[in-house]
Order: structure tokens, then sequence, then C-alpha cells
């Protein structure tokens, strides 16, 4: 061992050479030379390799406060460590750990940490890194990480404003870490439904032997026997369709019983089944998914519910199509009890889908005409037509040409589509009912009543040429109209049953949503999933498989 005597000196003059002048410059080189990897928008130690996506903001958060951020001594900071730990468990909140190089900058400050003292390019790089780390981190948990129209062409929805630098500052200085992640994140209850669920879900798909379930009948209904009902009972406690108390009944495991009937009853309405007990295809196909497929399906919802607005000027109305459900908000927030829900029929997967968009509500349309789409009035309506000319007339159709009704004579029906178009007369047979919902859009779509209301009670709803049926077209009425007090239950009434258009505009405009997420929690805990109808899921999910910088 060496004498005290002789590691005095070394010791003194170690603190003595670390004047502050000294750690000042080290501190300038430091900062000039974090300067120069931001002005690069190239690093190896941040996922991609490159960071256009926040390198305006980095440029930012350099100008207001040059950094280093994360630097101790030169060695990484509390706040550096704490956020490490947040990227570790950044699966939680649906995004993917190595998205913030996390494995890389652990080892790194696990490095630093370890050395005697970093050179200035060494600790810039990694300051540098943990900054583009923590601004994506922010940014894809406020506004998601990639932008709605890349995955939907057609779905544009302004990016939330979001000044992402001060809440970065925030986290690199120790200032409430769990309120700034907490705020950056979308308001809505029914996001914030959805993380225990990913939880929940996360924790079950560790067991592998949950599923597949074995030698499952064509059809299995209730009353017969299963050798294998002692898995599904165990499949459906973990799902939560089948309470413990339940669970522990002492019962025979080779028997598909009232209990086991319920439980799966459970599962099927949260699967957009048809809740009967019987365990036919669809239910077996849905009870078999592997369960990293449905904390998959978890993970892109909350993606989807980053693209959405803070707030709105009036309380929207929501269309989830892979739900086939329509939910209009009666209050500011998205608590059930203010949202007047109903089922709808949305377009023929693959052949008609229905456009995610986003529009405002501006007027109704009471006992419309039904102006046919050329296709359908050219692919459909014309051969009809040309083989019984009084098919028109029975079916309620006429000719238009301009703005003159013309008769339907054999040359006038070999125009359809030529110049003459066709429409439905208001009635009881018009294919749009009794109301239509006008958000005036380039796709031509709509919300409107039907006369094909068996529609409704199908498990799977995808038959429309693209346009959205709603089944409660008069409960919705009453709600678009609900502050304009002259519009009575009366007068609306009146106005479905007549027999010619009345247009009838909104004193205040509603915003009008067209998504899509196959997850979502209601606010009892349960977690419903759907059918990935028009296979959306895949492309959102190749997009993010890419990694940063998405581009």
């Amino acid at each position: 061992m060496r004498p005290l005597r002789s590691i005095l000196p070394v010791f003194v003059l170690v603190l003595l050479l670390q004047t502050p002048a000294s750690i000042a410059r080290a501190q300038d080189d430091v900062v000039h030379a974090r300067a120069a990897v931001i002005k690069s928008r190239s690093l190896g130690l941040v996922a991609g390799g490159r960071f256009p996506d926040v390198g305006a903001a980095a440029e930012s958060w350099a100008e207001r406060s040059p950094g280093p951020h994360w630097l101790d001594g030169g060695k990484p900071s509390k706040e550096a460590q704490e956020l490490l730990a947040r990227f570790e468990r950044a699966s939680e909140l649906g995004l993917r750990p190595r998205d913030y190089a996390t494995p890389q900058l652990v080892a790194e400050a696990k490095a630093l940490a370890g050395a005697g003292g970093a050179d200035a390019a060494r600790a810039a790089r990694f300051d540098v890194a943990m900054d583009v780390a923590a601004l994506r981190y922010l940014d894809a948990l406020c506004r998601g990480r990639v932008p709605p129209e890349a995955a939907h062409a057609t779905l544009r929805i302004a990016k939330p404003d979001f000044d992402v630098v001060p809440a970065a500052d925030s986290l690199a200085q120790g200032r409430d870490v769990d309120g700034v992640i907490s705020r950056v994140q979308p308001p809505w209850r029914h996001y914030r439904l959805l993380l225990p669920a990913l939880a929940r879900y996360r924790s079950i798909a560790k067991d592998s032997t949950l599923v597949p379930l074995p030698g499952l009948p064509k059809t299995l209904k209730p009353g017969a026997k299963y050798d294998h009902a002692a898995q599904l009972r165990r499949l459906l406690l973990a799902l939560g369709d089948l309470p413990v108390v339940q669970a522990r009944i002492d019962i025979a495991d080779t028997l598909y019983d009232s209990t086991l009937v319920w439980a799966v009853r459970n599962f099927q309405g949260r699967q957009g089944l048809k809740a009967d007990g019987v365990l036919g295809p669809g239910t077996a196909q849905g009870l078999n998914r592997p369960l990293g497929e449905r904390v998959r399906e978890i993970e892109l919802a909350l993606e989807r519910w980053r693209w959405l607005p803070r707030s709105f000027d009036e309380p929207p109305i929501i269309v989830n199509v892979p739900a086939f459900r329509l939910y209009a908000f009666q209050g500011p927030s998205d608590a059930e009890a203010e949202m007047l829900p109903m089922d709808v029929v949305v377009g023929r997967a693959y052949k008609s889908d229905t456009p995610l968009f986003t529009e405002t509500m501006k007027y109704v349309v009471f006992s419309p005409y039904w102006e046919v789409p050329s296709s359908i009035a050219t692919g459909e309506i014309r051969p009809h037509a040309m083989r019984d000319p009084e098919w028109l007339e029975k079916n309620d159709y006429e000719l238009v040409q301009g703005s003159t009704v013309v008769p339907a004579s054999g040359s006038a029906i070999a125009a359809i589509g030529r110049g003459v178009r066709v429409r439905q007369k208001p009635g009881p047979d018009n294919a749009l009912g009794r109301i239509k919902f006008m958000f005036p859009n380039p796709y031509a779509i709509y919300l409107h009543d039907t006369n094909s209301k068996g529609r409704f009670a199908a498990e799977r709803r995808d038959f429309s040429h693209g346009c959205i049926r709603v089944s409660a077209p008069v409960a919705l009425a009453h709600h678009v109209l609900r502050h304009q007090p002259a519009w009575t239950s009366e007068k609306i009434e009146e106005a479905m049953n007549g027999n010619r258009p009345r247009q009838v505009n909104l004193e205040r405009p509603i915003p009008v949503l067209i998504l899509y997420t196959t997850a979502t929690a209601d606010e009892s805990g349960r977690l419903h999933l759907y059918r990935d109808i028009y296979g959306l899921d895949d492309e959102l999910d190749a997009l993010l498989a890419r990694g940063y910088p998405f581009r």
C-alpha cells in the first residue's frame, strides 16, 4: 500500500488543476463539440444514425441552453440515468426501447461513469444522443411517431401544437418528471384506459401455454364434451372474461358447461362477435390468436390516439370503422355518459372501403334524394332499366339531365352515365332513408339513415358503397340540432316524413372524424378487439417497423 504522504501531493495537484477556468474550458469544448454534432444531424449513437426529425428542436434547445444537459462532472447525471430507465420501460407506453437507442446509451453511460473522464468529443456525442432520444420520446408520446397521412393517405390531422424543448429541458433538470411525461400524452380517458390493458396483455403473453387451444371441434355448443376445457378456463380467466370467483367452482374439466359458455359470451362481446356462447370458427380464431398480436393491436391503437387533437371547438362525432360504431360526444370529455353511441354500416372491405378523414358537419337534409353515384348507376341500375323500362318507376328512380327530369326512354336509359344521371325520390324506400348528415368532402361520403335496417343485426357490418349508415338517425338528428330549439321532436319527425328534400344548416358545425382502431378499452377496463377489416393495422405496423427517422 502506498504511503498516504505519497498520494496527497497527486490529489492536491488534481484539485489545483480543476480550477474554475479549466472546468469552464472543458465545458466550452463540450459545447462546441455538441454544436458540430447537432449541425451534422448525424450521430452513430442515435437510432437510425441520423436525426433530421428533431434536428431543429435540438438546435433550439442548444440556443436556449448550450449544455451539456446530461453530464455532471463529465459523467452521466442522475437525470440521465433516470431517463435511461424510462427508455428501458418505454414498452409500458406502447413504444419500443430500441427506438431510443436504449441499449447503446445504457452501455455508453456505464462506460462514461466508470472512466476517469471523457474527452470533449465523446462527452458531446453522448449528450446530444440523450437530447435526441429525449426529444423523440416526448414527441412520440404527444403526437405519435409517424404522421397519420403516412399510414392512411386520406387522414390529414394537423399535429397538436407542442414545443418539445421546454418539456425535454424539464427532464434534464429533473423537474416534475412524472408530471411532464403524463401531461405530454393525450388527455383522453380512453387513451389512458388502454395503458393498463397493455400491461395486462403484455404480462399474459409471457405464458406460452395459454394458446392455441388444442382439439377444438368445428363447432362447440353448450353442454358438449371438450377434453381441454381446463385450458379454455385458464385462458378465459387470464383474459378477464371469467372472474376468479367463478373459475374456482369445482366442476368437471371435460365439459363445456354453463360457466364457460357465460365466459365465452363475454369474450365474443368484446371481439365484436355474436355473443351466443357457441364456440364456432370465428370465436375459435379469436381465442387462438397469438397474445403478442393482441399486444401489438393495443400499441397501434395508442399510436392512433396520439394523432388526435387535444380539444375541439364543438364536441365531435367519431366513427370507428372496424368497430362499426359511431360516438357522438355531448360534452368536452370522452366520458361514456357524455356520448351517444350507435351501430353503423361501413364500406365493403377491399371493394368500397370507407376512407379515413376529418371534416366538419355543416347541414342535414331531411327526406333527401339519393343522387346515385355514376359507378352504381351504370354498373347496376342501367342494366336493370334496359331489361325492364318500368323498373325505374317501380323503385322510385328518375332520370335527370342537367337540372331537368327527363322521361325514362330507351335513349335516356342508354345515356345513363353519359350526361344522364339517376336519382331516387324521397320516401320510405329511399336508400338514404329519411335523413342524411352532410360534412362536404372530396370523397362524397356522409352519414345517413337507411331502408335496409336488417344489416345492423349482422356481426360484420361492411356492406355499403362507402357511405356510413347509422342505426339511430332520429337520435342523431336530435343530437346535431340540439342547439336549435325550434327543431322539436314533432318538427324533426314531420321533416323526415316529407316528400321533398329540406336542408337545415347547423348553427354550430360539428367536427366529424372517420377513424380506424382495432383496440379500445371501456370505463370498466374491458378491452375490445376488432377485426382488421381493411388490413390497415399491418400497414401501420410496417411503417413503425422502419424506426427513426421514419423517412
